[in-house]
């Protein structure tokens, strides 16, 4: 069994859990999914998962905070592991805090202790420790001699019977956040006027869409961005192995997207061959200029008319709203015609919060129309930070 902690916003990690694993998630808690899969399927396709912070092999489902279960579970992780220990605690409770987390990760060294070991407790800032801190102490690579211990109480189980088991887990993955930081801010050509999409959820967007094609052997994904800005997507995507098209409107942005992956190869060490074009993704003819290959993917971020500082009047957000509806459903109406039956697409379309209102955009009820089936009826796929006017509305789409 495995726990995955979800990000900042869980239904795109529910969303996308499913779409990597095709396994349907059990959601525990507000930010925690369980599913039923092993360890190293887990581990195989983690550094794709843009919105999975943390992934959790499961120990104990049945753990009570009490002298006699700690002293088992040490029994149970420790008894044939030699040397000095680094532990670190993190608990995952609607009353957990930083000083009951303290208490249980000394609780856990005063056990060890007194069979003679010697242990190293991570610095605790909070009931959970933070990203920067697992990785700098080196707690989730499988080190017998490091690791971190996560106490998950499930949703349901505050009160009752139950109402003191825990589940208890080893972080075995963690997000690379350096990683990432090199991935967006050290790339060559960066345009922050227009807004910059986070590789993490450029990566979601790709296995969303991959997920909704009939096409599942990365090495023969076709994925296309008829947006491509600086190419996020695109970049996401060759680190996954799959053939990369873009185009763009601008030419300045094909130039950024062309500089942008030329570092990627080198910095990454990676050989592929981007296809790249200036053209409007209204009217452009994919399909003749793609030949030989085939586009059977697309994961874009599409218009998203003019960004906001301050909340507009609803006059100037009509025209918006209705200027990016016109641009993205004759968008839609060129590429239906160009891809094959079957193939899969997430496209992130604008969506505006104003006065206490989400605003979506109007041609999202006449997908069909379109000639796509909408794969994300009743799913709230919303990326969007608070404070924000403009967020980002994933659409999950395959080709009829």
């Amino acid at each position: 069994m495995i726990i995955c902690i979800l990000g900042r916003q869980p239904e795109l990690g529910l969303a996308e859990i499913e779409a990597v694993y095709s396994t349907a998630p059990e959601l525990i808690s507000r930010s925690i999914a369980r599913l039923d899969i092993s360890s190293d399927k887990a581990l195989a396709q983690a550094n794709r998962l843009g919105s999975i912070v943390k992934i959790i092999e499961c120990i104990q489902n049945d753990f009570i905070v009490s002298k006699n279960g700690i002293a088992s579970l040490c029994n149970k992780l420790f008894t044939s592991t030699e040397g000095k220990l680094t532990i670190g605690i993190s608990y995952y409770a609607n009353k957990a805090t930083k000083r009951s987390a303290t208490n249980l990760a000394e609780a856990f060294r005063d056990q060890l202790k007194q069979s003679g070991r010697s242990v190293r407790l991570a610095p605790i800032t909070d009931a959970t420790l933070s990203t920067a801190t697992i990785l700098h102490n080196g707690l989730a690579h499988q080190n017998p001699k490091k690791l971190e211990l996560n106490f998950i109480q499930p949703r349901g189980t505050e009160s009752g019977n139950n109402s003191k088991q825990l589940i208890v887990g080893r972080t075995i993955f963690v997000q690379d956040i350096d990683a990432y930081t090199i991935r967006d801010r050290r790339r060559p050509r960066r345009d922050a006027r227009n807004g910059m999409l986070p590789p993490k959820l450029a990566q979601t967007m790709v296995n969303l869409a991959i997920s909704a094609s009939n096409t599942s052997d990365l090495t023969e994904v076709n994925l296309l961005d008829p947006f491509c800005g600086t190419g996020v997507v695109l970049q996401e995507a060759a680190l996954m192995g799959t053939d990369v098209y873009g185009t763009d409107l601008n030419p300045d942005m094909v130039d950024n997207t062309k500089v942008n992956l030329a570092w990627l190869k080198k910095t990454h060490h990676l050989s592929f061959n981007p296809n790249l074009a200036i053209g409007d993704a209204t009217a452009f003819d994919w399909k003749e200029w793609a030949k030989p290959g085939q586009i059977n993917v697309v994961a874009t971020e599409t218009y998203l008319g003019r960004p906001y500082t301050t909340t507009p009047s609803a006059t100037e957000l009509k025209y918006n709203i209705t200027a990016c509806n016109v641009i993205i459903s004759k968008f839609l109406l060129n590429i239906s015609k160009q891809l094959p039956k079957g193939a899969g697409l997430c496209i992130g379309v604008p969506v505006w919060f104003v006065r206490d209102h989400i605003n979506h955009l109007p041609c999202i009820k006449d997908i069909a129309h379109f000639g796509f089936t909408n794969q994300t009826i009743g799913a709230n796929l919303i990326y969007h930070r608070q404070g924000q006017l403009v967020g980002r509305e994933l659409l999950v789409l395959q080709k009829r």
